[in-house]
């Protein structure tokens, strides 16, 4: 749950952010992504499993400077419930040519969680930057994870990007 610094070709000896995450098998801090307008708000975003291991969580923060400013974090999405297996978490996160986060969500270790469409598991959200789902997926109505699913399937999608000049995922 550390995430650290480069600097100046150097490893800065205070972490950017500690995050408390349970880190059994493939959890922890997971994914992170920079918000497209970081320069101007700061914005940093974050996937990781939270500590109880109850489920994995996105979150928003601040950056100040060199560290994340102190009770930044702003809970986007909470995600579906995680089972007593370990794996297949995903953690991809990157924002697209339209401005919109992407986030690969593993189907933790269960087969069928990647068909179930009421289930953030096995799938490639697509977000608003407040964690919202974003207008223009597939799925318009239903539950907030149905709505919020760019594409279903998946195993454990923990990488993602887009092709430079055509944007394509």
């Amino acid at each position: 749950g550390v995430l650290r610094i480069f600097k100046n070709g150097n490893l800065l000896t205070q972490p950017f952010i500690s995050l408390s995450v349970n880190s059994s098998g493939e959890r922890g801090l997971i994914g992170i992504a920079f918000d497209p307008d970081f320069a101007t708000n700061q914005y940093i975003y974050l996937y990781y499993t939270v500590s109880s291991g109850t489920n994995n969580r996105i979150s928003r923060f601040t950056a100040n400077g060199d560290e994340v400013l102190a009770g930044s974090e702003v809970v986007l999405l909470n995600l579906d419930p995680l089972s007593a297996a370990t794996n297949h978490n995903g953690g991809t996160m990157q924002f697209g040519p339209d401005g919109k986060l992407y986030v690969g969500v593993g189907e933790n270790a269960n087969t069928a969680h990647a068909q179930n469409l009421d289930t953030y598991h096995g799938k490639i959200l697509r977000l608003n930057a407040d964690g919202t789902p974003a207008d223009g997926n597939p799925f318009s109505s239903g539950s907030v994870q149905r709505r919020s699913i760019w594409a279903y399937g998946m195993r454990n999608p923990y990488t993602l990007t887009f092709q430079p000049g055509t944007g394509i995922l």
